[in-house]
């Protein structure tokens, strides 16, 4: 498998296959393909993350690329406008991402469903699901906007808007925490609650949440529309 990562603000992401080699993908990810590239769609995470998968707004199912008797080729990227982030998996290492964020991984990185508290999903805005994968092999998220990476050493906690996280080592430990001040979230803006890791590992991190982000185009869409009626 060889990929190259096209674009600079807004990225996408092509993988090449050899005959045989094979890759997963999120649904509605897929820009264009070669002919010799087969595609199957299977379940997410097998029946049970397929239907947790769903009810929280994610796709139910994944599609698989093959190379069917020939090189070929197949690119993809996120629906919003960000940057294409690879995460290189060792025999037995794992990475967590939001499921908004998974873009594509090798056949060999095992997948499955992990899921948060329920104040996260509702007030935090990082959702129900989050994706684990296990290697060896490589992983292929999109971040919002540009990457921001956190290098955690074990000494200093960090804590951050739930809506900000694409993914994070399994090796943090990971809850959800109220704000210090409740005044803060409620006229703040920060919301209720912040996701606070501890441990050594890596964050990457969304430099612009998705959700606050379709939040505001949504009001300026309404303000513009009733602009426009007037």
């Amino acid at each position: 498998m060889r990929y190259e990562i096209i674009g600079g603000s807004m990225q996408a992401l092509r993988i090449t296959l050899e005959p045989g080699e094979k890759i997963y993908s999120d649904s509605g990810k897929l820009i264009s393909k070669s002919k010799t590239i087969k595609m199957t769609p299977r379940l997410a995470g097998g029946l049970v993350g397929a239907i947790e998968r769903k009810m929280t707004g994610a796709t139910a199912m994944v599609t698989e690329f093959e190379a069917d008797g020939a090189e070929g080729s197949a690119s993809m990227s996120g629906v919003i406008p960000g940057k294409i982030y690879m995460i290189n998996l060792n025999e037995g290492e794992e990475f967590v991402a939001e499921h908004y964020a998974f873009v594509a991984a090798q056949e060999s990185v095992k997948f499955s469903i992990e899921t948060v508290g329920i104040g996260a999903a509702f007030f935090g805005g990082a959702g129900l699901v989050l994706q684990k994968f296990v290697g060896p092999g490589a992983v292929f998220i999109h971040v919002t906007g540009d990457i921001i990476e956190y290098d955690l050493d074990g000494n200093n906690p960090l804590e951050i808007d739930p809506g900000h996280i694409a993914g994070f080592d399994s090796s943090l430990k990971y809850k959800i925490t109220f704000v210090d001040n409740i005044r803060t979230a409620m006229f703040g803006g920060v919301g209720l609650f912040l996701a606070k890791f501890e441990g050594r590992g890596k964050v990457v991190a969304h430099s612009v949440s998705r959700f606050k982000l379709a939040s505001e185009l949504y009001a300026q869409g309404l303000a513009d529309y009733s602009k426009g009626k007037n």
